[in-house]
């Protein structure tokens, strides 16, 4: 059994944005640290060290989490430019040991440690509590990973899914769709549900509609979507049912009874303009599959740490996730 040495960082790494924590002792909830833009550094040792040195104590032990895919101990932001070697990371800041995941590892394992409060249910289903739970999102990219439990030990599945190809289905998605994907060299999930993806769908309902087409970034598509403006709302509308779509389509991959999780930064703030009706509709719409559909429960997850508190559970007990292997821990 792996033991990591406290106090221990926990970073959240995008595309993006670098969120840092600190757990002081094993069970201890992630204190926040800071938000570091991945742009403003050249390296990840170079952003993690100017946060590291306002500390009155240092870490002495680190579990990353990489928007990206691993290999081993190194991993490769998939939408930025830093790269990862956890053996000369935690040379460069003094670590005795570390781990290295990917960013939806992190989001699997906080499903065993997030409660009621810190998720809004958009469909009920009948979820059965020893399935297989999966959690998915959009934000600079697209993630997903499924968490599956035998006998009290988990195994996180990470995956690829933002990378799958797609193509329309309702007559809608087929009015926008060359729209929507023009400049595209692949069409896949990542490529429409992101941040990118949602000023897609923004610029593709004001072309088809004959409207200007707005300089405007996810954020503010949110924004004017949530103020009532036509355009954002329906670019918004378009964007929940294509989640939805995603969604069912990956609960039917992993078979995932136990419940389907929604996380990023960018579902959140559309809640208040999910039509729980239309997204439950599409989300269970399985041909011939509806009776296994109808069982898949659909959440969003609103805590805005769950990522980080993942990570200090997997700190806490990597062997329950299945983390432990000696070829992914690295050590001074």
């Amino acid at each position: 059994m792996v033991g990591f040495s406290y106090p221990l960082l926990v970073a959240d790494v995008g595309g993006t944005n670098c969120r840092l924590s600190l757990v002081a002792q094993a069970g201890s909830a992630p204190a926040h640290l800071a938000r570091v833009p991945t742009g403003n550094h050249a390296t990840p040792e170079a952003a993690l060290e100017a946060v590291l040195t306002t500390l009155s104590q240092r870490p002495r032990s680190a579990v990353l989490a990489v928007a990206g895919p691993l290999e081993g101990r190194a991993a490769q932001l998939t939408n930025a430019r830093w790269h990862f070697d956890g053996p000369e990371l935690g040379r460069a800041l003094g670590l005795e040991q570390g781990l290295l995941v990917n960013d939806f590892e992190a989001q699997a394992a906080s499903l065993a440690v997030l409660g009621e409060a810190d998720v809004t249910t958009l469909v009920a289903g009948d979820p059965d509590p020893q399935g297989a739970r999966l959690v998915l999102g959009p934000g600079t990219g697209f993630g997903a990973a499924a968490l599956v439990t035998r006998a009290g030990r988990g195994v996180i599945v990470p995956t690829e899914s933002g990378h799958i190809g797609i193509g329309p289905e309702d007559p809608t998605e087929h009015k926008i769709w060359s729209a929507l994907t023009v400049g595209l060299p692949r069409v896949t999930v990542e490529g429409l549900l992101s941040g990118d993806g949602l000023v897609r769908f923004h610029r593709a309902v004001a072309s088809e509609s004959g409207m200007l087409e707005l300089d405007v970034s996810a954020a503010d598509v949110t924004t004017l979507a949530l103020d009532g403006d036509p355009t954002a709302l329906m670019a918004v509308v378009c964007f929940w049912r294509l989640l939805a779509r995603v969604a069912g389509d990956l609960a039917l991959a992993f078979k995932a009874t136990g419940g389907v999780y929604i996380s990023g930064g960018i579902v959140p703030r559309l809640l208040p303009l999910a039509e729980r009706g239309a997204i439950g509709a599409v989300f269970a719409g399985k041909p011939p599959m509806e009776d296994l559909a109808a069982r898949f429960a659909l959440h969003v997850i609103t805590a805005g740490d769950g990522a980080e508190r993942g990570l200090a559970a997997i700190a806490a007990a990597p062997e329950r996730f299945g983390l432990d292997d000696p070829a992914r821990l690295w050590f001074a």
